[in-house]
């Protein structure tokens, strides 16, 4: 067994190992399942948030995005989705005060309570459904392309996709979202250092970091641009800007986690250190999107977002 195949099954044992955990200290109520007892503090709640929002989409796309577009892409998803701290505030802590006051558990549950229309219920769980199923879905399909390339084949894309899949069900479904937000707050962490750690391992060969830009901006200068080589118009920025702060809020996700928290101060200090994540760390597939044109200068459609892998 490869070491890289060792690393990825031990870390998927460390998360099924979390959940068990989780599951030895919970109390069978539904309360304590679907919201780990209404208990998620300052931190666990910050980092349950970002790892469950910062997904393949993060990995995958961003990196392939900055490959195609370049650096005006991270202005973009950086600052207009550290923008959603607002809902986080806003509207986060009063669904935190209408869940606690009237123990609802899921966001339909609330939304046909509170305006008295079990239509709106349905047709609200019905869009959040429909439309999260493609989302989750994406989840073992970025985690497949990625063990495939970083194992080198050794780990194919389908079996890789289904292993992780599994290992996730086995964890949610014993712990509930207790070994959830404990999970996240392993992959937060592990998300942090690691893109960082990549970000310069990737850069240092290619003569360091300013370097490797300046090389980047010789035979792609359209990838420093501000209008991303003619992809940003001004209506499309802004429409990408307002996107994120109606919609990120309403991922059931997302809407959850709000109900979980501990208290309104969790969701305010969310909401106070979100936006200085997605302005550091959204920077660092980016980077290495554009630095893949060193590496790998003729990449088209769907390779573009393998690109973080190939480079790793």
């Amino acid at each position: 067994m490869s070491v890289t195949l060792f690393i990825v099954f031990a870390y998927l044992l460390i998360t099924l190992l979390l959940g068990f955990a989780a599951w030895r200290v919970s109390t069978e109520n539904p309360d304590d399942y679907f919201l780990a007892d209404r208990g998620g503090g300052p931190l666990v709640l910050f980092f349950t948030l970002i790892a469950t929002n910062f997904s393949a989409f993060f990995f995958l796309g961003f990196s392939g995005a900055g490959y195609r577009i370049g650096y005006s892409y991270y202005t973009m998803m950086g600052f207009g989705t550290a923008l959603v701290a607002l809902a986080f505030y806003f509207i986060g802590q009063k669904v935190w005060q209408f869940g606690k006051q009237q123990g609802y558990i899921t966001p339909p549950e609330m939304i046909g309570d509170r305006l008295n229309s079990r239509p709106l219920k349905v047709v609200y769980l019905s869009v959040m459904v429909i439309f999260t199923l493609p989302y989750l879905a994406l989840q073992p399909i970025g985690a497949g392309h990625l063990l495939a390339q970083l194992t080198g084949g050794s780990l194919p894309y389908f079996q890789g996709a289904v292993l992780l899949s599994v290992f996730i069900v086995l964890y949610v479904f014993v712990g509930g979202m207790r070994s959830i937000a404990w999970t996240d707050v392993l992959q937060g962490v592990l998300m942090f250092g690691l893109m960082f750690l990549a970000v310069y391992l990737i850069s240092k060969p290619l003569g360091g970091l300013t370097a490797a830009n300046q090389a980047v901006y010789e035979i792609k200068p359209e990838l420093f641009s501000a209008e991303g080589g003619g992809y940003f118009t001004p209506a499309k920025f802004f429409s990408f800007m307002v996107l994120w702060i109606l919609a990120v809020p309403m991922f059931p996700q997302m809407f959850m986690r709000f109900f979980m928290a501990d208290s309104p101060r969790s969701l305010r200090v969310s909401a106070c250190l979100y936006p200085l994540v997605t302005a550091t760390l959204f920077l660092c597939p980016i980077i290495i999107g554009v630095l893949g044109h060193l590496e790998f200068p003729d990449l088209t459609g769907r390779e573009t977002d393998t690109i973080l892998p190939k480079m790793l």
